[in-house]
């Protein structure tokens, strides 16, 4: 598994024509026909994974991973990797595979929207559209997949049917007259929302050689994060305008249940985030908002009952707080006995009694559960 995020050429050329980037949570499978030398790599590989493992461990995951892999090794991949995650208490995984496409009419010429015409017309089944990533359209395809698993490989003994997630784009190379094609397959139906998000952060990073690209989407990103993404991607866009008033009203109850006199600063702004749950998760996408403001010159000697005016009010309500730092910072979160509208909103606010500054930051509900219901990445 890689430290930072990896780099990865699709293709073998000194000066491959694509390129793309996977976060730091993926192992990379051994491409290579040598069955020795799979089998040695593959028991490397099995030590990385599992390093507290033992050698019967060690030895079912060469074999299980046997087959997958000279499959792909036929299948002409130029990257193949897989990551293990533990999601709310649970494992999970996926698998995220690339390589170059010829067998199309007209390859050399066809655009994204070529690309979804043709999809459509050979699996009027599945779901297909064309969306855009920073190095340009491309074509996506969701089409879920059963595999018959022979008893060898499973925990039963016997053949069994497992029905995987899979996800196609797309990737028409017109300067080099290549298709690239990147899947994400997984077992793990309930975690589709967050693969369908880390796939998306995957393939925008695609760029082509001798074309300048944009960074993906995201709110910032740091090499020691569990999916670290590259450096300097642009901004999140603006809040829903519900959203920010929605967060300018309990910015206000906040301010009334402090009651201090004072000057306000940055009470205008409004910004989107990524909230913490998801950042962990490997989501750089922006799925929440945050308002925040304080307040200096305080009038008076008023400001050590700023927060326990502002705790009692809201836990009336029902309302759940966590005192921090001696008691000069606190965190309130809605709880199940709030009322219904206020679920998922939380503030933190503290006060600095040499400064004299009361600071606060409202937070919004994380909207990922509520994945949207027209684009296939959820």
């Amino acid at each position: 598994m890689t430290e930072a995020v990896a780099e990865v050429a699709l293709g073998a050329d000194e000066d491959p024509p694509v390129t793309f980037r996977v976060p730091p949570a993926f192992f990379e499978y051994p491409l290579t026909a040598d069955p020795e030398a799979l089998v040695e790599d593959l028991a490397d590989l099995a030590a990385e994974v599992y390093p507290e493992g033992d050698d019967e461990l060690w030895l079912r995951f060469v074999m299980m991973n046997i087959p997958l892999v000279s499959e792909m090794v036929e299948a002409g991949m130029s990257y193949a990797g897989f990551c293990l995650l533990n999601v709310e208490g649970q494992r999970s995984t996926a698998t995220v595979t690339a390589t170059f496409v010829d067998d199309m009419p007209q390859v050399k010429t066809m655009t994204a929207q070529d690309l979804a015409d043709h999809l459509a017309t050979g699996s009027p089944d599945s779901e297909v559209e064309v969306i855009t990533l920073a190095a340009g359209e491309a074509a996506v395809r969701l089409a879920p997949e059963v595999r018959r698993l022979p008893g060898e490989i499973t925990d039963s003994g016997r053949p069994e049917t497992l029905t995987l997630g899979k996800i196609s784009v797309f990737f028409p190379v017109p300067d080099h007259g290549e298709v690239g094609l990147f899947e994400l397959s997984t077992p793990c139906l309930d975690d589709w929302n967050l693969y369908s998000e880390l796939f998306f952060n995957i393939v925008n990073t695609i760029e082509v050689t001798g074309r300048q690209t944009d960074m993906p989407a995201g709110e910032h990103s740091s090499a020691d994060g569990p999916m670290a993404l590259p450096q300097s991607p642009p901004p999140l866009p603006d809040p829903d305008p519900a959203v920010a008033q929605a967060l300018f009203w309990y910015s206000s109850r906040l301010m009334d249940a402090a009651a201090l006199r004072g000057q306000v600063h940055g009470g205008q702004q409004v910004e989107s985030i990524t909230c913490e749950t998801c950042w962990a998760k490997g989501l750089r996408s922006a799925c929440s908002a945050r308002h925040g403001w304080y307040i200096s010159s305080v009038v008076g000697d008023d400001l050590p009952h700023a927060l326990p005016r502002a705790v009692a009010s809201f836990t009336s309500r029902g309302w759940q707080a966590e005192t921090e730092s001696a008691g000069n910072r606190v965190r309130v979160c809605a709880g199940d006995e709030a009322p219904e509208q206020s679920a998922g909103y939380a503030f933190s606010a503290s006060v600095d009694g040499e400064a004299g500054t009361f600071t606060a930051e409202v937070t919004a509900p994380c909207t990922r559960a509520a994945a949207a219901a027209d684009s296939l990445f959820g």
